[in-house]
């Protein structure tokens, strides 16, 4: 995955080059194989056992018992939040395109806290070919328990002073990702954790006003479900700089305009112009700024070869630096491989 997001372009007046912002990608732990790049997303974790909870009934079904409760309680509108969230996310890694059908649940024959057998290949393929992706996710479980707690604190002469209310949200959802072309399950992982919320004041009201209530509580806990899930699958982009060398007054803005509208095949024929200049620095300087222009165009392979021009045309040290850069990015990229 080579692909570059453009931010921001900075520069000193008094510099021979101009700095520009960028984000590059780093594989996650989860990554999925180049190949796979749709996916088909589905929920089997949803049982008889799920319902839409009202957000006033359940609340109530905590304050008469103390708000010092623990139940499992499983939400289907938060569990069908958890695949939404987690298919925006995905799509918006620029890694995957996602399909989420609209008969996206699928029934399984054990119960919510079980994992139930791996789905039949001819299922799989056939939810894959009706879409056209690559691979099936498949949310295999979802659980989710809520722990509330009721605190008062007493002066010493035993009249009440404090209150503190606290919710814990405890999760955990098992993922499996199916590839139908090699009927392999290519990943398989489980997210848990807890979240928690607290407050305190004298006025139970005031706490209770502040304080999501449990329904809020359970849809926040199924998109961090969600970011969990992304996390493991989708490239970190991490923030990085690069610079461009400026031959002629006007290509600040030129520059600046073929950055902004990503217009860089255009930006790598207009240095191209400079590069059989007689000129050892205008030539090196275009030289390096077409290996820029051939990395944000994706093709690192060419970036090097431009900087390696650059680099014996007429030494600069940016060169150097930036030859080291790429060769790094390389053998990152080469993680998105495997």
């Amino acid at each position: 995955m080579s692909l570059l997001l453009l931010l921001f372009l900075f520069s000193s007046c008094s510099s021979s080059y101009k700095t520009l912002l960028i984000e590059t990608p780093r594989p996650s732990v989860q990554l999925l194989p180049e190949e796979i790049s749709s996916l088909t997303l589905v929920n089997r974790g949803i049982t008889g056992d799920f319902q839409n909870f009202n957000e006033d009934s359940l609340q109530q079904y905590f304050f008469t018992r103390g708000f010092d409760y623990d139940s499992v309680v499983l939400d289907s509108l938060a569990a069908d939040t958890t695949l939404k969230a987690l298919g925006e996310l995905l799509f918006e890694s620029g890694r995957y395109d996602v399909v989420i059908p609209e008969e996206r649940y699928i029934d399984r024959n054990k119960a919510f806290y079980l994992m139930p057998e791996s789905l039949d290949w001819d299922e799989v393929s056939s939810l894959c070919n009706t879409f056209n992706t690559d691979a099936l996710l498949v949310i295999e479980r979802y659980y989710n328990k809520i722990l509330t707690n009721y605190s008062v604190f007493a002066t010493p002469s035993g009249e009440p002073q404090y209150a503190k209310a606290q919710i814990d949200s405890k999760y955990d959802a098992v993922v499996k990702i199916y590839d139908p072309s090699r009927q392999k399950i290519i990943r398989q992982f489980a997210v848990d954790d807890t979240i928690s919320w607290q407050d305190g004041d004298t006025s139970t009201k005031a706490i209770f006003s502040r304080m999501p209530t449990i329904k809020e509580c359970l849809i926040q806990t199924g998109i961090q479900i969600a970011l969990d899930i992304d996390e493991r699958l989708s490239p970190k982009w991490v923030k990085e700089s690069r610079i461009y060398f400026v031959i002629n007054q006007n290509d600040i803005t030129r520059m600046t305009n073929f950055a902004n509208d990503h217009k860089w095949q255009e930006a790598y024929d207009y240095w191209l112009g400079y590069a059989n200049s007689e000129k050892a620095s205008v030539k090196s300087k275009a030289e390096f700024n077409l290996a820029l222009c051939s990395e944000m165009l994706g093709n690192l392979d060419q970036a090097i070869e431009w900087a390696n021009k650059s680099y014996y045309t007429k030494y600069m040290q940016q060169t150097q630096n930036y030859l080291i850069t790429l060769k790094k990015r390389k053998e990152i990229l080469k993680q998105f491989q495997n």
